[in-house]
């Protein structure tokens, strides 16, 4: 068996796609198919379900991708370890992120890496909180942003405290209040970001006993604005995402009475690869702040 078999069958799964991958990987789709079988044939089992909907990995499949996956980064922690030893920066670093992130704070990350690491790639995957924490576990991204790590197998590394601010529609009967309670807003039409979008929210309304009044669920930024912006319902926002609305004429962001907020931060395993910690480095000197819990 090669290891250019490992990377093949890790990527097909993480893509979901056997056209996909092939194109990505530079490989014709039926040699991409046949590393596949031989694979396959090699260990003795069938490790992917193949039908209309996609690809998906079978119970002896899910165990044997936990070992591939491991056997990818570990050669690829060797590369870059031998990089290090050489006196050179290099290295690929998958980091998660979500949408709020990505569009404010990963352009001037991967220009600084660009500029001063020009031999490490970056790779950016977006997901949920929970997702992506799932898969820094895996092996399958080196680090993500996050709110919270949740797992003693990894590390967290604060960097801001993103404040949490209320947005209701210029036509809703809020629109004149320059402050609020969270209190005041359990009783209004209540837009939610689906499970695993939510945490903040969710802490925030139990940490006073309190229960919103979910009108909505839905999971990405643009669709919540939207709907608040249709007075559809109201919305707890942080501020991250509220760079552009905060001057927008259709929304008013309204400051909470509580001190309310998210902790942003890296969350990454108990060791990380030499590029990986260059960029841990990277987005620590450009976007961590000095605040206490």
């Amino acid at each position: 068996m090669t290891l250019q078999r490992y990377e093949i069958f890790n990527k097909v799964i993480q893509l979901k796609n056997i056209s996909k991958a092939a194109s990505e990987l530079h490989l014709t789709q039926p040699g991409l198919s046949n590393a596949i079988k031989s694979l396959e044939s090699d260990l003795n089992l069938k490790l992917l379900n193949r039908n209309r909907s996609g690809i998906s990995l079978t119970k002896e499949g899910e165990k044997i991708y936990h070992y591939t996956l491991q056997i990818e980064k570990m050669n690829e922690a060797l590369m870059q370890e031998a990089s290090h030893l050489n006196g050179l920066k290099t290295g690929t670093v998958n980091v998660g992120s979500f949408s709020s992130v990505t569009g404010n704070w990963i352009p001037p990350i991967v220009k600084k890496m660009q500029e001063e690491y020009p031999g490490i790639e970056i790779n950016i995957h977006e997901g949920d909180y929970e997702s992506l924490k799932k898969r820094v576990l895996t092996g399958e991204l080196d680090c993500c942003f996050n709110t919270s790590a949740d797992n003693s197998s990894l590390t967290f590394i604060p960097l801001q405290k993103d404040e949490l601010f209320c947005i209701v529609s210029n036509q809703h009967p809020l629109h004149t209040k320059n402050e609020i309670s969270v209190k005041e807003l359990s009783s209004y039409p209540f837009i939610k970001p689906k499970k695993s979008w939510d945490d903040e929210i969710i802490g925030l309304f139990s940490k006073y006993n309190l229960s919103p009044n979910i009108k909505y669920e839905v999971s990405e930024d643009l669709p919540i604005i939207a709907l608040v912006e249709a007075n559809l319902g109201i919305n707890i926002r942080p501020e991250l995402v509220l760079q552009k609305e905060k001057t927008s004429k259709r929304i008013k962001v309204i400051k909470l009475k509580e001190d309310a907020y998210r902790i942003l931060g890296l969350c990454t395993s108990a060791e990380p690869s030499h590029a990986t910690q260059v960029f841990i480095s990277v987005t620590k000197e450009l976007y961590k702040e000095d605040f206490q819990l």
